[in-house]
């Protein structure tokens, strides 16, 4: 056989392993005994043990060879530890022969001796071919072959590792990799990795160290131990010794880390003590972040030779590590990083604070502006603190950072928390945070000082302004900001906030048009600013403007907008990608789609009911009952929730919009469950929130026409029909059409009840709004059958209006008499008997026999229990 057909299969095994449990021990002598026992053809096995000071690599193959024992079926072992003279060719060639001639079998000793000598071109061939020809296994290791740095000597490891036979296996160990060319062979996939963290301690091997040293720690503080050492051999080796001479060993773990004597003995004499001078600073410098890259390296080190640095302490397999998912950054160990933080307090305060500074100048022009803060707050510059949080901390607040801003200034001096500019944020955070109370007392101090820039004068009038829109006075705080330059400061996050604060408050105000160009202008600073947060924000405030001035399509897209965007920016926690999708879903509720309609009420209602805004969690669990209204089975608890909610006592207002779209639809859920008196309180919470709005006159118009009282529902009508009385939402005016119209055709009015119904289908017919057709009921279809194909352009959609009105059970029918169906039209009034006598012109006897009557052919025994049968089975 040729020696160049010879494969080689790669097993590469990092063992940070410097004392082994039990458990732990077996668990890596399987893995290396299964590597060097795979089955591969005409292939010879390589296992790489690179692993830092103190991982114990001579004792883990040391054990494996102790573990193999001698036996007909055992390998022949033969073991080289490196040295620095072995780095030629000819001195690593006599070297390995050496190994080989005092290996374990005789018969390796035999096959060498017709080997020409190691300076002979013809060794490494001969030396396979004897080798190769034994046919046993061969296992060969080579200690401490980091040590190995000539061309020559690496240039003859690489090739002994190709060309050698396949009965030989072969061990290479060391602190890193020796520099070989391996990557052939991995590309062929004979190579496999061992992960540091499989063969790190667990923590289940770390709790049987512990118990060997005879220390019995709970759960909590083997986890503890077992973050800070990462499952280090070393370091949990030397948790065990430090812990197992002190007399209560579970009070000294909080202790234990980088500055406890024995690990920083350790660190300082095996790590450390190792590196050149340059390195060591290099080392020491670069601990001031949590993890650094080249270019930061070199900002703190004030050196341009971080790659250097880096490639040479990874080569020496020194602590540090590259940080997962992040391509070029490294991390030293924690117990590592720890001590060299204390070697930097002890150069002074001076020198830390410049060291956290640079780090934090780094991170902010990183954009990184949590870190840099951390870091700014570390060096104890109060006014470094103040300047950096003027500048990113608004940025911070907006874009979804507000707790790191308030716990920096949590844990910052007097001088720093009693700024202005930082009282100001801290109103900024408790305000996103839901805190007003706290919010207002920052801003109350704030009045105090009068020298702020323009700046500080906007974003003042601006959180104001967002609290008012909580706890009232929108219109004075609106004011105030309207005096200042909104939208103009050059600062795009700030006239962002501003736009964004004055648009919500003209939503609040029912000034659509003018809070639709502040929200759009917030929309294009946020955007152009890289302001997710503000950016949902906007879009979910732009789509409840659209929705409430009808524009239906406008607004399905604005919420499908919103909904990608916050997907896209993993934003599908944040409140307002709820308010979105619960927009979307009453876009869907007007068009009486349930099939799409359910799946957002789902995902958006459960989360906004559950809201710190009591406003908003109210409006949603109004809006939520509404949607499940038509397919509950009950129907009595559905409207108890809602009237627990509806009403505006004791919570903050909504959007004048909102109370608008909602209302009719609870009037109406009450009126079916025979809740007549709820349904009479809607039309007076309405006008307490509206005020004077055409929504007041339909829902008073609404409960005339239930009391079969049609003259004084048209006067109702009347001065919104005529345009007098102003509507909040189009939906209204649809329904008020609506409402004109099935009046108009009872009396047989065909030429006003084909106007008015026109008028109705005109307004919806754009938007496809269909809900108010659909909860007109019997009557709407009956109208719409009579003037089919009379209504021109609009016949179309008079069709699909037809089609999504609700049929009534029909095997009702004959089931009362003449009498008692009009005494059932009595009862949702909750008038007395004696009332309802006198209504009908009847005896108070007559009314109570009719009405025994119709709780019998009901099955019911309470009038509530007869107004819930009877809409069930369409008799209402």
């Amino acid at each position: 056989m040729s020696v160049a057909n010879w494969d080689t299969h790669l097993v590469r095994a990092k063992v940070p392993t410097y004392v082994h449990s039990l458990i732990r021990r077996q668990r890596l002598l399987d893995a290396l005994d299964n590597a060097m026992n795979s089955p591969v053809s005409n292939a010879t096995t390589v296992a790489l043990l690179c692993a830092p000071a103190g991982s114990g690599k001579t004792m883990l193959l040391a054990d494996w060879v102790e573990a193999t024992g001698p036996g007909q079926a055992a390998p022949s072992i033969a073991w080289l530890t490196v040295e620095d003279c072995d780095n030629s060719r000819v001195a690593l060639r006599a070297a390995t022969a050496a190994a080989l001639e005092n290996s374990t079998s005789e018969r390796v000793r035999d096959a060498l001796r017709h080997t020409p000598p190691p300076a002979s071109d013809r060794f490494p061939g001969a030396l396979a071919e004897a080798l190769g020809a034994l046919g046993e296994p061969i296992w060969m290791v080579f200690d401490d072959s980091h040590l190995l740095h000539d061309p020559e000597a690496l240039d003859e490891l690489g090739n002994f590792l190709r060309w050698s036979p396949a009965n030989l296996r072969i061990i290479l160990a060391g602190r890193f990799e020796p520099p070989i060319a391996l990557h052939r062979l991995r590309l062929e996939g004979r190579v496999r990795d061992f992960s540091a963290g499989e063969l790190a301690f667990t923590e289940d091997e770390a709790t049987v160290l512990f118990a060997e040293h005879d220390l019995a720690l709970d759960a909590p503080d083997i986890a503890r131990i077992h973050a800070s050492t990462q499952g280090w051999a070393a370091g949990l080796r030397l948790a065990a010794i430090t812990l197992a001479q002190h007399p209560a060993p579970a009070a000294m773990i909080a202790d234990f880390g980088g500055n406890s004597r024995v690990v920083a003995d350790y660190l300082v004499n095996e790590v450390l003590d190792v590196l050149a001078g340059d390195q060591r600073e290099f080392v020491v410098e670069t601990s001031i972040p949590d993890a650094f890259n080249a270019e930061l390296a070199e900002q703190l080190t004030g050196k341009s030779n971080a790659h250097n640095q880096i490639d040479a302490l990874e080569r020496a397999s020194f602590l540090i590590e590259r940080v997962p998912g992040s391509t070029g950054w490294y991390r030293y160990h924690p117990l590592l990083r720890e001590y060299l933080r204390a070697e930097v307090g002890r150069r002074g305060r001076r020198a830390v604070a410049d060291l956290e500074l640079t780090a934090a100048a780094w991170f902010e022009a990183e954009d990184d502006s949590v870190t840099a803060l951390e870091h700014t707050l570390h060096s104890g510059d109060g006014p470094a603190l103040v300047s950096l949080l003027d500048q990113c901390g608004l940025r911070m607040v907006l874009g979804g950072g507000g707790d790191a801003v308030t716990d920096a200034l949590t844990l910052a001096p007097p001088a720093v928390r009693n700024d202005p500019s930082m009282r100001l944020l801290r109103a900024a955070t408790e305000l996103a945070r839901g805190n007003d109370a706290a919010a207002s007392s920052s801003l109350g101090a704030v009045n105090q000082f009068h020298d702020q820039s323009i700046q500080h004068t906007v974003l003042e009038d601006s959180l104001r302004l967002q609290a008012s829109i909580r706890t009232g006075g929108i219109e004075d705080a609106l004011d105030a900001l309207q005096a200042d330059p909104v939208g103009t400061t050059g600062n795009p996050e700030l006239d962002s906030f501003a736009l964004l604060q004055a648009g919500m408050a003209e939503l609040y105000l029912d000034r659509l048009d003018p809070a639709r160009r502040h929200l759009e202008a917030a929309l294009a600073t946020a955007d152009t600013t890289n302001l997710p947060v503000v950016t949902l924000q906007t879009l979910a405030a732009l789509t409840a403007v659209s929705c409430y001035q009808g524009r239906i399509s406008e607004m399905a897209d604005l919420a499908g907008r919103a909904e990608t965007f916050g997907r896209a920016h993993e934003l599908t926690d944040d409140l307002y990608f709820s308010v979105a999708q619960m927009f979307g879903a009453v876009g869907h509720y007007l068009r009486v789609d349930t099939a799409a309609m359910d799946p957002l009420t789902v995902d958006s209602v459960p989360l906004l009911t559950e809201c710190p805004d009591p406003a908003i969690a109210r409006a949603a669990t109004c809006y939520g009952a509404v949607f499940e209204f038509e397919t509950t089975d009950d129907r009595h608890a559905l409207v108890k929730t809602i009237r627990d909610h509806a009403g505006p006592e004791g919570s903050r207002p909504i959007p004048p919009g909102a109370t608008a779209l909602i209302a009719p639809s609870i009037q109406r859920a009450f009126l079916q469950v025979g809740e007549t008196g709820w349904a009479g309180e809607v039309a007076k919470y309405t006008a307490a929130e509206l005020g004077a709005r055409g929504e007041v006159n339909v829902l008073g118009a609404m409960m005339s026409l239930h009391s079969r009282k049609a003259d004084l529902a048209r006067r109702e009508l009347a001065p919104v029909l005529s345009g007098d009385t102003h509507c909040t939402s189009a939906v209204t005016q649809i329904r008020a059409w609506l409402m004109e119209a099935t009046i108009a055709h009872a009396r047989h009015e065909t030429v006003s009840a084909r106007a008015a119904l026109a008028e109705a289908m005109s307004i919806a017919e754009p938007e496809e709004i269909l809900r108010p057709f659909h909860d007109g009921g019997e009557p709407v279809r009956e109208l719409l059958n009579h003037h089919h194909g009379r209504l021109g352009s609009l016949d179309a959609f008079a069709a699909r209006a037809r089609s999504v009105i609700p049929h009534g059970p029909r095997q009702a029918a004959g089931l009362l008499t003449a009498r008692e169906s009009e005494l059932l039209l009595e009862l949702p009034s909750w008038h007395t008997a004696e009332q309802i006598a006198a209504d009908l012109f009847v005896s108070v006897n007559t009314v109570k026999t009719h009405l025994r009557g119709i709780y019998r052919k009901l099955d019911v025994r309470t009038r509530r229990d007869a107004i819930a049968e009877a809409r069930a089975r369409g008799l209402l």
